[in-house]
């Protein structure tokens, strides 16, 4: 099916089949896996071939990021905490 392309670190998507979104940590070109984290901070791995067949949809990143951290309030934490605001913007 190959509804977003190829997976890109970083990025968010969302399972069409079950509504959960999820985040890529990392590609292994070696292996063939996508490793991939929930919003809880669970983390999992798919297969190259098995990204293919998913139905997929891109997504914004959760305005509330902190899902995966455990003890940290929402309100504790800035925009500059952000792990998408981390790439040396200056």
């Amino acid at each position: 099916m190959d509804s977003v392309g190829p997976p890109q670190i970083g990025d968010w998507y969302r399972r069409l089949d079950k509504g959960e979104s999820f985040q890529v940590v990392n590609v292994d070109d070696a292996s063939g896996n996508v490793e991939i984290q929930s919003f809880d901070g669970e983390l999992d791995s798919i297969d190259k071939e098995d990204w293919d067949e998913l139905e997929l949809e891109a997504t914004a990143e959760p305005p509330d990021w902190t899902g995966s951290m455990e003890d940290v309030e929402p309100d504790d934490v800035t925009e500059d905490d952000s792990p998408s605001d981390r790439g040396g913007n200056a």
